[in-house]
């Protein structure tokens, strides 16, 4: 033990010894710092999955030539997911990373190789399905066959922040997933559906039934293969999907209503009627967020015996459609009986405001229309017909070719080719015309929604609404007026997105930067949101 404290003294002295005769300075050198220049590059950016992100930052080595720098990008996310994307000093990458709720960080790692001396620079980096949140859109350049694309855009889609350049139309979506192939006829309806991991997309053309898939636009099944029991005839009369709680679709088809729920993928048999009389219809509607204790999803119109039916509740597909009850007159009295509409033919439904279906009815006789509301929240009453508006002495009514409402209003729009007009319908308040906007020359209105999905839209400040600065931001759902349009001297179809600006009253935004449109399209025939 002695031994080794002596030879540890011995070291201590020679160190000591070192130290004390090594007076020479230290040999320093100047070391260039790296500086990476991001003036004019955003903070994060988004980016669609397949897509190339180009990257080009400003790279200098104070004092020396930059040859000797070595770069690396990287795609990193939580779990230690790292993947080389670049080794140059401007990046120029295909991302293929799955599109994922969070943000992806790009990294920049520039060292010096003669020094060492690295350098960092990071970049948040949304990834986003080619096929996610948008605006599906049916059209067609031959007026024989159809092609169907996805808008990608602020006003459709839940990822986007801010109203920018990220904006997309996938054109040709169906026809560049399906061999170059189109969709054979004319798609004069589509709608999505989704229901936890199944979703697809369902086209009705003037000949068939196509289903194809929302995350690849491939056509996946038709026709028969969507029914349980195929039916004799295939007859595409309509559809019409509901997602937003109990997920449910119903389709029409040679006059008789289907309908599926939740992870069926196929539907069962059609609706029996209620009673001897059968039924016949052209129109079907249900609730989007339906109350969980309503006996009801909705409700059809019987074109055979002029009567609305209500749909069976949405887990019980194959019950039979129920008849409404007997009205009941007492005080306060419905303002029609639902069971009993006279002569008229139902030309449009949707969904209004406090769970009402509004029905557009026409006399079959004449040109007059009314507005008839459906109230589903007491299903078993006999005071279900709750407004019925005249809507004889509209303007151009008899020219409207399509209706539309919000369900944060109770409003009514109507179009015919060049205008859109919106009536109040209010319960109880006399109703209100006024026009709201006129399509440019040469154009003409081939279709009009309320837009209920996803995105944001831009609203003028109450307070200063002539600055743009100044602009509001607004959610989408049922606050964006949808039409497409179509120009028979260009060719060119075209989306058209108007806010609704002032609630209560139909008040479309009237300063026209605040409409957006969308091109690139033929003769639009259909269009409908595609949810994530």
């Amino acid at each position: 033990m002695k031994k080794s404290i002596y030879y540890i003294l011995i070291a201590m002295a020679a160190v000591a010894v070192s130290c004390v005769k090594d007076k020479s300075t230290f040999n320093l050198t100047k070391v260039s710092p790296i500086v990476i220049d991001t003036t004019g590059l955003p903070a994060s950016y988004i980016v669609f999955q397949f897509d190339t992100l180009r990257v080009a930052p400003g790279i200098q080595l104070e004092g020396k030539d930059p040859a000797g720098l070595r770069y690396q990008w990287t795609m990193n996310a939580f779990g230690g997911y790292e993947r080389v994307v670049g080794n140059e000093q401007q990046l120029n990458a295909r991302i293929t990373e799955n599109p994922v709720t969070t943000a992806y960080a790009l990294i920049l790692r520039v060292t010096d190789t003669a020094t060492n001396l690295k350098a960092f620079f990071s970049w948040n980096i949304n990834v986003v399905s080619p096929f996610g949140e948008g605006l599906i859109v049916a059209d067609t350049k031959d007026g024989v066959n159809s092609d169907v694309s996805l808008v990608m855009a602020y006003n459709f889609t839940s990822a986007f922040l801010t109203d920018s350049a990220t904006a997309r139309t996938f054109l040709h979506a169906y026809s560049k997933a399906n061999g170059d192939q189109p969709v054979p006829g004319l798609v004069k309806q589509l709608n999505y559906m989704r229901y936890n991991t199944m979703k697809d997309i369902t086209l009705l053309t003037d000949q068939s039934f196509i289903r194809m898939n929302p995350n690849s636009y491939q056509a996946t099944v038709k026709d028969n293969a969507l029914f349980l029991l195929p039916p004799a005839t295939i007859k595409p009369d309509g559809i019409q999907t509901a997602i937003v709680r109990n997920q449910h679709q119903y389709l029409i088809n040679n006059g008789k209503g289907y309908g599926r729920y939740g992870n069926n993928e196929q539907f069962g048999y059609s609706f029996l009627a209620p009673d001897a009389a059968g039924y016949v219809t052209q129109q079907i509607c249900g609730l989007q967020s339906p109350a969980s204790n309503l006996q009801t999803g909705g409700i059809l119109y019987d074109e055979k015996n002029n009567r609305f039916l209500m749909l069976p509740k949405m887990t019980s597909m194959s019950n039979p459609l129920v008849a409404f009850r007997p009205v009941d007159y007492s005080d306060p009295a419905p303002a029609f009986d639902p069971g009993t509409m006279g002569n008229k033919t139902c030309v449009a439904m949707m969904e209004g405001y406090d769970q009402r279906i509004v029905a557009i009815m026409k006399d079959r006789g004449s040109d007059r229309y009314y507005a008839c509301q459906v109230k589903l929240t007491e299903p078993m009453t006999g005071k279900m017909g709750v407004a019925m508006n005249d809507l004889g002495n509209n303007p151009e009514i008899a020219a409207a070719k399509f209706f539309t409402c919000s369900t944060a209003e109770q409003v009514l729009f109507y179009a015919t080719e060049s205008k859109v007009y919106a009536t109040t319908t209010e319960i109880g308040s006399p109703a209100t015309t006024n026009l709201r906007y006129t399509v440019p020359a040469g154009h003409k209105i081939t279709g009009m929604k309320m837009y209920a999905g996803g995105g944001r839209m831009y609203l003028p400040n109450p307070n200063a609404p002539g600055d743009w600065q100044q602009k509001q931001t607004a959610m989408s759902d049922n606050r964006l007026l949808v039409l497409s349009t179509y120009n028979e001297a260009t060719k060119e179809g075209r989306i058209v997105t108007i806010p609704l600006e002032l609630l209560g009253v139909g008040g479309l935004v009237a300063d026209p930067a605040y409409i957006k449109t969308y091109g690139g399209f033929g003769r639009i025939t259909a269009f409908s949101p595609q949810a994530l």
